[in-house]
Protein backbone atom coordinates (compact mmCIF):
# COMPACT_ATOMS: atom_id res chain seq x y z
CA UNK A 1 0.00 0.00 0.00
CA UNK A 2 1.14 3.25 -0.47
CA UNK A 3 2.13 5.84 1.79
CA UNK A 4 0.31 7.95 1.63
CA UNK A 5 -2.77 5.80 0.41
CA UNK A 6 -4.29 6.59 -2.80
CA UNK A 7 -8.27 6.99 -3.17
CA UNK A 8 -10.17 7.07 -5.92
CA UNK A 9 -13.61 8.96 -5.78
CA UNK A 10 -15.92 7.89 -8.86
CA UNK A 11 -19.48 10.14 -8.53
CA UNK A 12 -21.30 12.00 -11.36
CA UNK A 13 -22.28 14.86 -8.37
CA UNK A 14 -19.00 17.25 -8.25
CA UNK A 15 -20.87 18.70 -5.42
CA UNK A 16 -20.52 14.74 -3.94
CA UNK A 17 -17.26 15.00 -5.39
CA UNK A 18 -15.19 17.92 -3.77
CA UNK A 19 -17.08 16.97 -0.04
CA UNK A 20 -15.41 13.57 0.04
CA UNK A 21 -12.08 15.18 -1.66
CA UNK A 22 -11.82 17.83 0.88
CA UNK A 23 -12.63 15.47 3.87
CA UNK A 24 -9.92 12.92 2.89
CA UNK A 25 -7.52 15.53 1.98
CA UNK A 26 -7.58 17.01 5.44
CA UNK A 27 -6.32 13.52 6.51
CA UNK A 28 -3.55 13.18 4.23
CA UNK A 29 -4.63 10.83 1.96
CA UNK A 30 -3.91 11.61 -2.15
CA UNK A 31 -7.03 11.65 -4.42
CA UNK A 32 -8.38 11.03 -7.78
CA UNK A 33 -11.52 11.10 -9.03
CA UNK A 34 -13.37 9.78 -12.08
CA UNK A 35 -17.26 11.74 -13.12
CA UNK A 36 -18.58 8.90 -14.38
CA UNK A 37 -18.68 4.29 -13.94
CA UNK A 38 -16.77 4.26 -17.43
CA UNK A 39 -14.21 6.70 -16.50
CA UNK A 40 -13.80 5.14 -12.71
CA UNK A 41 -13.50 1.39 -13.90
CA UNK A 42 -11.07 3.15 -16.49
CA UNK A 43 -8.86 4.73 -13.70
CA UNK A 44 -8.65 2.26 -11.67
CA UNK A 45 -7.66 -0.29 -14.16
CA UNK A 46 -4.81 2.06 -14.26
CA UNK A 47 -3.76 3.75 -11.26
CA UNK A 48 -4.80 0.80 -9.07
CA UNK A 49 -5.92 3.21 -6.27
CA UNK A 50 -5.66 1.81 -2.64
CA UNK A 51 -9.23 2.21 -2.07
CA UNK A 52 -12.47 3.25 -4.06
CA UNK A 53 -15.60 5.17 -2.63
CA UNK A 54 -17.72 4.31 -5.37
CA UNK A 55 -21.30 5.78 -6.15
CA UNK A 56 -24.20 3.30 -6.96
CA UNK A 57 -26.53 5.55 -9.45
CA UNK A 58 -24.22 6.86 -12.29
CA UNK A 59 -24.38 7.59 -16.06
CA UNK A 60 -23.10 5.05 -18.94
CA UNK A 61 -22.28 2.29 -16.38
CA UNK A 62 -23.55 2.65 -12.91
CA UNK A 63 -21.65 1.64 -9.33
CA UNK A 64 -22.87 -2.03 -9.20
CA UNK A 65 -21.52 -2.80 -12.46
CA UNK A 66 -18.08 -1.27 -12.00
CA UNK A 67 -17.70 -3.10 -8.60
CA UNK A 68 -18.43 -6.88 -10.32
CA UNK A 69 -15.77 -5.66 -13.49
CA UNK A 70 -13.04 -5.04 -10.64
CA UNK A 71 -13.84 -7.68 -8.39
CA UNK A 72 -14.02 -10.41 -11.59
CA UNK A 73 -10.49 -9.02 -12.85
CA UNK A 74 -8.39 -11.11 -11.33
CA UNK A 75 -5.63 -9.44 -12.87
CA UNK A 76 -5.62 -6.56 -10.50
CA UNK A 77 -4.45 -6.66 -6.95
CA UNK A 78 -6.95 -6.42 -4.18
CA UNK A 79 -8.77 -2.69 -4.26
CA UNK A 80 -11.23 -2.35 -1.04
CA UNK A 81 -14.36 -1.25 -2.58
CA UNK A 82 -16.72 1.38 -0.47
CA UNK A 83 -20.51 1.79 -1.73
CA UNK A 84 -21.89 4.94 -2.05
CA UNK A 85 -25.78 4.89 -1.85
CA UNK A 86 -27.91 7.94 -1.59
CA UNK A 87 -30.76 5.60 -0.06
CA UNK A 88 -30.49 4.05 3.03
CA UNK A 89 -33.06 1.23 1.57
CA UNK A 90 -31.31 -2.64 2.59
CA UNK A 91 -32.49 -3.60 -1.04
CA UNK A 92 -29.14 -1.06 -2.65
CA UNK A 93 -26.83 -1.79 0.42
CA UNK A 94 -27.11 -5.75 -0.37
CA UNK A 95 -27.21 -5.52 -3.80
CA UNK A 96 -23.99 -3.43 -3.48
CA UNK A 97 -22.20 -5.82 -1.00
CA UNK A 98 -23.45 -8.48 -3.64
CA UNK A 99 -21.71 -7.01 -6.05
CA UNK A 100 -18.54 -7.30 -4.43
CA UNK A 101 -18.75 -3.97 -2.18
CA UNK A 102 -16.39 -4.16 1.06
CA UNK A 103 -18.32 -1.74 3.20
CA UNK A 104 -21.26 1.11 2.18
CA UNK A 105 -21.73 4.74 2.98
CA UNK A 106 -24.80 6.20 2.42
CA UNK A 107 -26.03 10.05 1.42
CA UNK A 108 -25.58 12.67 3.01
CA UNK A 109 -21.86 10.94 4.40
CA UNK A 110 -21.16 11.66 8.02
CA UNK A 111 -17.72 12.86 8.60
CA UNK A 112 -17.04 10.45 11.33
CA UNK A 113 -17.83 7.58 9.64
CA UNK A 114 -16.46 8.40 6.53
CA UNK A 115 -12.97 8.24 8.11
CA UNK A 116 -14.14 5.67 10.26
CA UNK A 117 -14.38 3.12 7.44
CA UNK A 118 -11.79 4.69 5.33
CA UNK A 119 -9.15 3.98 7.90
CA UNK A 120 -10.75 0.44 8.33
CA UNK A 121 -10.45 -0.83 4.70
CA UNK A 122 -7.23 0.63 4.72
CA UNK A 123 -6.11 -1.73 7.00
CA UNK A 124 -7.71 -4.50 5.32
CA UNK A 125 -6.00 -3.34 2.46
CA UNK A 126 -2.57 -3.29 4.34
CA UNK A 127 -2.89 -6.38 5.67
CA UNK A 128 -3.86 -8.23 2.98
CA UNK A 129 -0.62 -6.94 1.05
CA UNK A 130 1.07 -8.27 3.83
CA UNK A 131 -0.25 -11.72 3.17
CA UNK A 132 0.39 -11.46 -0.29
CA UNK A 133 4.11 -9.93 0.33
CA UNK A 134 4.71 -12.95 2.72
CA UNK A 135 3.15 -15.53 0.32
CA UNK A 136 5.52 -14.13 -2.50
CA UNK A 137 8.56 -14.82 -0.35
CA UNK A 138 7.34 -18.30 0.75
CA UNK A 139 7.11 -19.12 -2.94
CA UNK A 140 10.57 -17.84 -3.40
CA UNK A 141 12.03 -20.00 -0.58
CA UNK A 142 9.76 -23.02 -1.67
CA UNK A 143 11.25 -22.86 -5.20
CA UNK A 144 14.86 -22.81 -3.71
CA UNK A 145 13.89 -25.90 -1.42
CA UNK A 146 12.83 -27.36 -4.68
CA UNK A 147 16.09 -27.04 -5.98
CA UNK A 148 17.59 -27.99 -2.96
CA UNK A 149 15.91 -31.54 -2.76
CA UNK A 150 16.79 -32.27 -6.16
CA UNK A 151 20.26 -32.64 -5.19
CA UNK A 152 18.84 -35.59 -2.96
CA UNK A 153 18.39 -37.49 -6.30
CA UNK A 154 21.35 -39.77 -6.57
CA UNK A 155 22.74 -40.06 -10.50
CA UNK A 156 21.15 -43.46 -12.41
CA UNK A 157 24.52 -45.67 -12.17
CA UNK A 158 24.82 -47.87 -15.32
CA UNK A 159 25.23 -51.75 -14.03
CA UNK A 160 26.64 -54.64 -15.29
CA UNK A 161 25.10 -57.97 -16.22
CA UNK A 162 22.61 -56.65 -18.45
CA UNK A 163 21.26 -55.28 -15.27
CA UNK A 164 19.16 -51.72 -15.76
CA UNK A 165 17.61 -49.05 -13.50
CA UNK A 166 15.01 -46.26 -13.30
CA UNK A 167 13.89 -43.87 -11.20
CA UNK A 168 12.03 -40.61 -10.77
CA UNK A 169 9.95 -38.60 -7.92
CA UNK A 170 7.68 -36.10 -8.39
CA UNK A 171 6.51 -33.98 -5.63
CA UNK A 172 2.78 -33.11 -4.86
CA UNK A 173 3.76 -29.23 -4.44
CA UNK A 174 6.79 -27.46 -4.16
CA UNK A 175 8.67 -30.49 -1.94
CA UNK A 176 7.82 -33.25 -0.85
CA UNK A 177 8.36 -36.18 1.48
CA UNK A 178 8.68 -39.40 -0.62
CA UNK A 179 12.25 -40.33 -1.30
CA UNK A 180 14.40 -42.66 -3.11
CA UNK A 181 17.72 -43.55 -3.15
CA UNK A 182 20.57 -45.64 -4.80
CA UNK A 183 24.06 -46.69 -2.81
CA UNK A 184 26.74 -48.40 -4.22
CA UNK A 185 28.52 -51.25 -1.95
CA UNK A 186 31.97 -52.81 -1.89
CA UNK A 187 31.15 -56.09 -3.06
CA UNK A 188 29.75 -54.48 -6.13
CA UNK A 189 26.03 -55.22 -5.14
CA UNK A 190 24.06 -51.65 -4.19
CA UNK A 191 21.20 -50.97 -2.12
CA UNK A 192 18.39 -49.33 -3.57
CA UNK A 193 14.98 -47.84 -1.73
CA UNK A 194 11.75 -45.88 -1.92
CA UNK A 195 10.60 -44.03 1.17
CA UNK A 196 7.42 -42.09 1.99
CA UNK A 197 7.20 -40.01 5.01
CA UNK A 198 3.57 -39.02 6.41
CA UNK A 199 2.36 -35.62 5.37
CA UNK A 200 3.20 -33.57 2.67
CA UNK A 201 5.21 -30.05 2.26
CA UNK A 202 7.91 -28.30 4.00
CA UNK A 203 8.10 -30.68 7.34
CA UNK A 204 7.48 -34.31 4.86
CA UNK A 205 10.46 -32.74 3.26
CA UNK A 206 13.19 -31.56 6.25
CA UNK A 207 12.13 -35.73 7.91
CA UNK A 208 12.59 -36.81 4.63
CA UNK A 209 16.49 -35.24 4.57
CA UNK A 210 17.24 -36.35 7.72
CA UNK A 211 16.24 -40.00 6.60
CA UNK A 212 18.19 -39.92 3.64
CA UNK A 213 21.24 -38.63 5.94
CA UNK A 214 20.49 -41.58 8.80
CA UNK A 215 20.28 -44.16 5.70
CA UNK A 216 23.43 -43.19 3.98
CA UNK A 217 25.48 -43.13 7.55
CA UNK A 218 24.38 -46.79 8.77
CA UNK A 219 24.39 -48.46 5.36
CA UNK A 220 28.63 -47.85 5.88
CA UNK A 221 28.02 -49.95 9.00
CA UNK A 222 25.13 -52.48 8.28
CA UNK A 223 24.75 -53.79 4.59
CA UNK A 224 22.06 -56.08 5.24
CA UNK A 225 18.84 -55.06 4.60
CA UNK A 226 16.71 -55.93 8.01
CA UNK A 227 19.68 -54.66 10.09
CA UNK A 228 19.95 -51.66 8.23
CA UNK A 229 16.02 -50.99 9.00
CA UNK A 230 16.49 -51.81 12.31
CA UNK A 231 19.19 -49.24 13.41
CA UNK A 232 17.34 -46.50 11.22
CA UNK A 233 13.95 -47.21 12.97
CA UNK A 234 15.56 -46.75 16.31
CA UNK A 235 17.36 -43.21 14.95
CA UNK A 236 13.62 -42.23 14.01
CA UNK A 237 12.18 -43.05 16.34
CA UNK A 238 14.13 -40.90 18.75
CA UNK A 239 13.75 -37.91 16.03
CA UNK A 240 10.03 -37.81 15.06
CA UNK A 241 8.14 -39.65 17.31
CA UNK A 242 7.13 -37.73 19.78
CA UNK A 243 5.66 -35.47 16.55
CA UNK A 244 3.62 -37.90 15.08
CA UNK A 245 5.22 -38.40 11.86
CA UNK A 246 6.72 -41.75 10.65
CA UNK A 247 8.29 -42.80 7.48
CA UNK A 248 7.68 -46.30 5.55
CA UNK A 249 10.26 -47.48 3.06
CA UNK A 250 10.76 -50.80 0.99
CA UNK A 251 15.07 -51.34 1.28
CA UNK A 252 16.64 -53.65 -1.62
CA UNK A 253 19.83 -54.90 -2.10
CA UNK A 254 20.45 -55.72 -5.82
CA UNK A 255 23.64 -58.28 -7.44
CA UNK A 256 23.43 -56.72 -11.17
CA UNK A 257 25.38 -60.15 -11.96
CA UNK A 258 22.95 -62.75 -10.62
CA UNK A 259 19.75 -61.29 -10.54
CA UNK A 260 20.03 -61.88 -6.71
CA UNK A 261 17.38 -59.70 -4.36
CA UNK A 262 17.48 -59.44 -0.87
CA UNK A 263 14.52 -56.86 0.55
CA UNK A 264 12.79 -55.77 3.32
CA UNK A 265 9.72 -53.87 4.03
CA UNK A 266 8.78 -51.22 6.81
CA UNK A 267 5.01 -50.57 6.53
CA UNK A 268 5.51 -49.77 3.09
CA UNK A 269 3.60 -51.00 -0.52
CA UNK A 270 5.04 -54.85 -1.27
CA UNK A 271 7.18 -54.20 -4.47
CA UNK A 272 6.41 -55.78 -7.99
CA UNK A 273 7.93 -58.88 -8.96
CA UNK A 274 7.15 -58.91 -12.47
CA UNK A 275 8.13 -61.84 -14.78
CA UNK A 276 6.61 -61.79 -18.55
CA UNK A 277 3.71 -59.63 -18.22
CA UNK A 278 2.53 -60.57 -15.16
CA UNK A 279 2.60 -59.90 -11.30
CA UNK A 280 5.09 -62.89 -9.62
CA UNK A 281 4.40 -64.53 -6.53
CA UNK A 282 6.90 -62.38 -4.45
CA UNK A 283 7.25 -63.53 -0.63
CA UNK A 284 5.70 -61.36 1.68
CA UNK A 285 8.11 -58.67 3.84
CA UNK A 286 6.39 -57.69 7.19
CA UNK A 287 7.64 -54.71 9.50
CA UNK A 288 5.69 -51.28 11.03
CA UNK A 289 6.67 -47.80 9.61
CA UNK A 290 9.79 -46.38 10.68
CA UNK A 291 9.46 -44.24 13.85
CA UNK A 292 6.69 -45.82 15.25
CA UNK A 293 8.07 -47.27 17.89
CA UNK A 294 11.70 -48.51 18.88
CA UNK A 295 13.29 -51.86 18.96
CA UNK A 296 11.49 -53.88 15.82
CA UNK A 297 12.65 -56.71 14.19
CA UNK A 298 12.06 -56.74 10.03
CA UNK A 299 12.29 -59.44 7.67
CA UNK A 300 14.58 -60.02 4.82
CA UNK A 301 13.30 -61.80 1.84
CA UNK A 302 15.44 -63.00 -1.04
CA UNK A 303 14.77 -63.57 -4.91
CA UNK A 304 16.30 -63.77 -8.37
CA UNK A 305 15.77 -61.71 -11.24
CA UNK A 306 15.55 -63.63 -14.58
CA UNK A 307 16.33 -61.94 -17.83
CA UNK A 308 12.68 -59.77 -19.14
CA UNK A 309 11.99 -59.61 -15.41
CA UNK A 310 11.67 -56.90 -13.08
CA UNK A 311 10.75 -55.32 -9.73
CA UNK A 312 8.81 -52.65 -9.21
CA UNK A 313 9.38 -50.13 -6.17
CA UNK A 314 6.37 -47.38 -5.78
CA UNK A 315 4.77 -45.22 -3.39
CA UNK A 316 1.14 -44.78 -3.08
CA UNK A 317 1.44 -41.68 -4.99
CA UNK A 318 0.41 -44.43 -8.07
CA UNK A 319 -2.47 -46.01 -6.75
CA UNK A 320 -4.26 -43.33 -5.32
CA UNK A 321 -3.64 -40.48 -7.80
CA UNK A 322 -6.98 -38.97 -8.58
CA UNK A 323 -8.73 -38.15 -11.74
CA UNK A 324 -11.06 -35.16 -12.18
CA UNK A 325 -13.89 -37.26 -11.03
CA UNK A 326 -12.11 -37.88 -7.80
CA UNK A 327 -11.53 -41.80 -8.81
CA UNK A 328 -8.43 -43.80 -7.77
CA UNK A 329 -5.90 -45.11 -9.85
CA UNK A 330 -6.16 -47.93 -7.87
CA UNK A 331 -4.39 -51.84 -7.58
CA UNK A 332 -6.44 -53.44 -10.09
CA UNK A 333 -5.50 -50.48 -13.19
CA UNK A 334 -1.72 -51.08 -12.11
CA UNK A 335 -1.70 -54.65 -12.46
CA UNK A 336 -3.77 -54.17 -15.40
CA UNK A 337 -1.47 -51.61 -17.20
CA UNK A 338 1.18 -53.93 -16.86
CA UNK A 339 -0.11 -57.08 -17.99
CA UNK A 340 -1.34 -54.73 -21.35
CA UNK A 341 2.22 -53.40 -21.61
CA UNK A 342 5.20 -54.77 -22.97
CA UNK A 343 8.60 -54.86 -20.98
CA UNK A 344 10.92 -54.49 -19.26
CA UNK A 345 10.99 -51.57 -18.06
CA UNK A 346 7.55 -50.80 -16.84
CA UNK A 347 7.95 -47.86 -14.70
CA UNK A 348 8.80 -45.09 -17.48
CA UNK A 349 5.44 -46.09 -18.83
CA UNK A 350 3.43 -46.26 -15.70
CA UNK A 351 4.44 -42.58 -15.14
CA UNK A 352 3.18 -41.55 -18.45
CA UNK A 353 0.01 -43.86 -17.53
CA UNK A 354 -0.69 -41.72 -13.91
CA UNK A 355 -0.37 -38.54 -15.34
CA UNK A 356 -3.10 -39.10 -18.55
CA UNK A 357 -5.45 -40.57 -15.71
CA UNK A 358 -4.78 -37.50 -13.49
CA UNK A 359 -5.96 -35.00 -16.21
CA UNK A 360 -6.55 -31.78 -15.17
CA UNK A 361 -6.62 -32.56 -11.59
CA UNK A 362 -3.93 -31.64 -9.55
CA UNK A 363 -1.28 -33.94 -7.54
CA UNK A 364 -2.93 -35.14 -4.43
CA UNK A 365 0.08 -37.07 -3.05
CA UNK A 366 3.90 -37.30 -4.12
CA UNK A 367 4.71 -39.91 -6.15
CA UNK A 368 8.17 -42.25 -6.84
CA UNK A 369 8.25 -44.91 -8.77
CA UNK A 370 11.96 -46.49 -9.09
CA UNK A 371 12.67 -50.14 -11.08
CA UNK A 372 15.17 -52.37 -11.73
CA UNK A 373 15.33 -55.14 -14.28
CA UNK A 374 17.30 -57.36 -16.29
CA UNK A 375 17.03 -57.07 -20.25
CA UNK A 376 15.79 -60.19 -22.40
Amino acid sequence: MRTPPLILIVDDNPANVEILQMRLAANNYDIITAADGEAGLALARDKQPDLILLDIMMPKMDGLEVCRRLKGDSSLTFMPIIMVTAKADSNDIVAGLEAGGDEYLTKPVDHAALVARVKSMLRIKSLHDKVIEQSNQLKIQLKTATKIQSLFWPDIPKLEGGSQLWALSVPATYVGGDLYDIIPLPDESFLAYVADVSDKGVPAALIMAALSTKIRSEARIQTEVDGLLESVNNSMHSLISEEGFFATIVLVRYWSHSGKIQFAVAGHLQPLWITENNIGNLPQSNGISLGVKPDVKYEKKEIFLSPGESILLFTDGVIEAQNDDNILYGNDRLVRYIKDKQGPPWGTGLLDEIRCWRGSAKANDDLTILEIWRDH
